[in-house]
């Protein structure tokens, strides 16, 4: 994701979820696809220290069980927080994994409610 408009639209339509590390926006979307954006304010650091948090959480992005996650697509916004820069990678790839079964969680949830409505209304 890189434009401000697509991150807007994941921020007032999506689910939120937070870990120690960072925020996560969840929002459903109609394709496969799954799409990641990072925002990391200057308060975190410098500009290697930012660089560094985003490469960690794309790495860990690219590296999720994808035959657990490929069920839906969606769109992620990550708003790291300034205890990032404490955790280790381990930490912070157990945080995500945790974060990532909330969510699917919630969808099969709301799956589950969709379907029971149906069948009342027939």
């Amino acid at each position: 994701m890189r434009s401000s408009q697509q991150f807007r639209r994941v921020y007032a339509q999506g689910r939120k979820f937070s870990t120690p590390y960072f925020s996560a926006f969840f929002l459903k979307n109609d394709g496969p696809e799954q799409r990641l954006g990072i925002t990391v304010t200057r308060k975190t650091g410098s500009a290697v220290v930012r660089n560094r948090c985003k490469r960690r959480l794309r790495e860990i992005f690219r590296s999720r069980d994808r035959a657990a996650s490929n069920s839906v697509g969606f769109d992620l916004v990550i708003n790291v927080r300034t205890e990032m820069l404490k955790a280790d990678y381990s930490q912070l790839r157990q945080s995500f994994n945790g974060m990532l079964r909330r969510f699917q969680e919630t969808v099969a949830k709301s799956a589950q409610a969709s379907e029971n409505r149906d069948e009342s209304v027939q």
